[in-house]
């Protein structure tokens, strides 16, 4: 139990507040009376705080002290010590009342709760409705790349592959996989424009042409001859008696050389007829011996051999006899064969002119002449044409095996250009988000549809309270005009006569948010013996036929809670509560409030420094039924207080207005404010200006300039002379009754 509001700092206008030695302690029933803006409110929310375990929103630097029975203190650095707290005041209407007006029917949704899981159903609601839009767009997108993908697939396996290389059920299906395989490295498989045209060249010859024979290698080797060659060249040729004109003309001693033969046995010359010479074929054999018909004949059988040489060949297939792709490669290896075969036979030109040389020499050793000699090359260019002749062959004897090993480098050539000119990865990466969006949009909907199930079951099962809430209205006004039924979505709904309510009232608001306060007290979570309860001016906006029932809700559905505390403008509730505390007390309410068991009643009110105070309750708003008279004892004492301070002197202005609007009321009863009734209570215009004005201006205090300003004193004294001397001067016997009542 809270004993004592220990202090209360930067909280509103409790700026420094601190219970004061000589007030009461709380007890388990307490009464707080205090005009408006006098701080009542900001006493329940400085509770409130210890409520909602968090400092105010307006005020996070205040601090706030509770004392309890035990001595224990609980301050807002750790509200959630403090024991459970239920607080209605007007944060708490406009926490837990929430109406949608227009066009549609007024909907009242109950309970901060309520109306935050009211607000989440209705967003989580609209995400709902925008989802299938997203989940949409995601599955449009994806079907535009997939469309887009299965074109392309469908063009590349038309135009690059069944067209062009003759597959007619060749299609996208068939492409497709192909193009999978070679995504993760297209590189790889991309074929250069020579590798192209072969693969193509393969792919596209259909006709299997004959096995080639190999090259016959019918071509003699040039070294042999051209080591003959040097020998006889270095040879010389000796005479028994050579003749020296003809060794001296090679051209002439080979003419007569050839001629010895035609004079075999004759006696005159071939040539002139004349007698030969006598001894002269002898002295001709003797120049041309042996050795020289040798060596004639030897250079003879070389030149033969050299001319045999000249005239070998390498055979060859034809260019056209091989496949397409093999006809380049093999027309530049016979160019390159038969270029050598010309130096080859250019060589053995060389050397059969040297022979000839030699015929005409032969008493000379001569230099064999230096020669390129080609063997080796042309053994290798026939070996290369071999080779090439060999790959012919092998492309007859697996023709079929080598186009369709060509169709696959073609495939996978066409299907890694594909990704790469398609972008067909990135496509993919993309589909492959849209698709993880799309289900986790759809994960989403799964959810928001428990979440909303979940709410609107717990929207459900909070409006079953509509039926006790439904009964405190019954007591609020005693019909069941005014009622809460659920609708059909599950939300309350206020009716009046079973229709829909329109223009509630604030009172009638004020009364549905008490309603479902009560209940709310009452919901179980806590027992109503451990809750301190805080009431805030119940009856705000209520007219004073619904005065006693709000009493009475207060007195049976609140006395039994652990504390209670009340706090109003109204005096008629105020009297009613304390005429409860009377009872209590057994009606000893003259006794020092320090000597009773059950009650405390405090006084808040506006120093003049624009600070709220809490005081013990004035000993004139225990002794009267009517605030008439507490009004009148406080404009009485200070017109009796001469120079001294005054602590009403801020509120002067708004106790003079009200007594006189009751004094009015009673003395001139007919319908008119106190302002068509001023001529009548003063006479003088220029004091009825002057008071007039004082009391309308600085009882109007609401805003902030206002409220801060100070009547002057003096001012304050006239008039408020003048409104007691108005009383005493329209009956003066009622004015002494008066007095004595105040001054007992």
């Amino acid at each position: 139990m809270i004993r004592a509001i220990q202090s209360i700092e930067a909280f509103g206008i409790f700026d420094d507040f601190r219970w004061s030695s000589g007030l009461p302690e709380f007890k388990r029933f307490n009464l707080i009376y205090g005009w408006n803006y006098s701080g009542k409110t900001t006493l329940s929310r400085a509770f409130r705080c210890f409520e909602q375990k968090q400092r105010h929103i307006d005020f996070p630097d205040a601090e706030v002290q509770l004392k309890a029975a035990d001595g224990t203190t609980y301050d807002l650095s750790n509200p959630q010590t403090a024991p459970p707290i239920r607080v209605f005041n007007t944060d708490f209407i406009r926490e837990n009342l929430a109406f949608a007006n227009g066009s549609a029917n007024p909907i009242l949704v109950l309970g901060a709760q309520d109306i935050a899981k009211q607000q989440a159903l209705k967003e989580k609601q609209e995400e709902r409705g925008k989802l299938p839009l997203d989940m949409g767009s995601a599955h449009r997108r994806m079907a535009e790349k997939r469309t887009a993908i299965d074109a392309g697939l469908t063009n590349y396996a038309r135009d690059l592959i069944k067209n062009p290389l003759s597959k007619p059920n060749y299609n996208k299906t068939n492409f497709e996989p192909v193009v999978d395989k070679c995504r993760t490295a297209p590189d790889d498989f991309l074929l250069d424009d020579a590798a192209l045209r072969e693969c193509l060249s393969v792919y596209l010859a259909t006709e299997r042409k004959p096995t080639l024979s190999g090259s016959a290698r019918a071509i003699s080797p040039v070294p042999p001859a051209e080591k003959k060659v040097a020998e006889v060249l270095r040879r010389v040729v000796t005479a028994s008696n050579p003749i020296p004109r003809l060794k001296e003309n090679p051209a002439v001693e080979s003419w007569v050389n050839e001629g010895r033969s035609l004079h075999a046995g004759a006696t005159a010359c071939q040539f002139c007829g004349q007698p030969l010479p006598r001894d002269l074929l002898t002295d001709l054999a003797e120049h041309f011996s042996a050795d020289y018909e040798n060596l004639m004949t030897e250079i003879g059988s070389l030149v033969r051999t050299l001319q045999s040489m000249h005239g070998e060949e390498v055979a060859l297939p034809s260019k056209g006899e091989f496949y397409k792709e093999l006809q380049g490669r093999f027309a530049d290896e016979e160019k390159k064969l038969l270029g050598l075969i010309r130096a080859r036979r250019s060589s053995l030109a060389a050397l059969g002119e040297a022979l000839v040389q030699k015929q005409t020499k032969a008493f000379t050793s001569l230099k064999c002449p230096e020669i390129e000699d080609p063997d080796a090359a042309i053994a290798s260019a026939i070996q290369d044409i071999e080779k090439t002749i060999s790959e012919h062959n092998a492309r007859t004897a697996q023709f079929e095996k080598k186009r369709q090993e060509a169709f696959v480098r073609l495939e996978r050539h066409y299907a890694a250009s594909f990704v790469r000119d398609q972008k067909y990865n990135e496509e993919l990466r993309q589909i492959a988000a849209l698709k993880v969006t799309a289900q986790q949009l759809g994960e989403r909907l799964g959810e928001l549809e428990d979440d909303i199930r979940a709410l609107e079951r717990d929207l459900s099962e909070a409006a079953k309270g509509a039926e006790r809430i439904n009964e405190l209205l019954l007591t609020y006004f005693g019909t069941n005009d005014l009622r809460i039924r659920v609708s059909a979505d599950k939300r309350f709904e206020i009716v009046r006569s079973g229709a829909v309510a329109k223009n509630l009232s604030e009172g009638e608001k004020t009364a549905i948010a008490f309603a479902y306060f009560v209940t709310l007290v009452q919901d179980g979570r806590h027992p109503l013996a451990d809750m301190i309860v805080v009431v805030d001016d119940p009856i705000s906006s209520l007219d004073a036929n619904h005065l006693f029932n709000t009493y009475a809700l207060i007195k049976t559905q609140f006395s039994q809670c652990r504390q209670l505390f009340i706090a109003t403008h109204s005096f008629e509730l105020y009297s009613l509560i304390r005429d409860w505390a009377a009872d209590c007390e057994d009606k000893n309410t003259k006794k020092p409030q320090q000597d009773w068991k059950y009650w405390s009643v405090y006084y808040v009110k506006r120093t003049d420094d624009g600070e709220a105070a809490l005081e013990e309750i004035p000993k004139e708003l225990l002794r009267f039924k009517s605030e008439y008279h507490y009004l009148f004892s406080i404009l009485y004492r200070f017109d009796k207080a001469g120079e001294g301070a005054f602590d009403h002197l801020l509120s002067l202005p708004n106790v003079a207005r009200r007594f006189m609007e009751a004094f009015g009321g009673i003395m001139i009863p007919r319908w008119a404010g106190l302002r068509g009734k001023m001529a009548e209570l003063f006479p003088d215009k220029i004091e009825c200006e002057r008071v007039w004005k004082f009391i309308n201006y600085y009882s109007h205090n609401t805003t902030v300039t206002r409220s801060l300003k100070v009547p002057d004193l003096s001012e304050c004294r006239a008039v408020v002379h003048a409104c007691l001397e108005s009383v005493r001067k329209w009956d003066p016997d009622y004015f002494k009754i008066l007095e004595d009542e105040v001054t007992q």
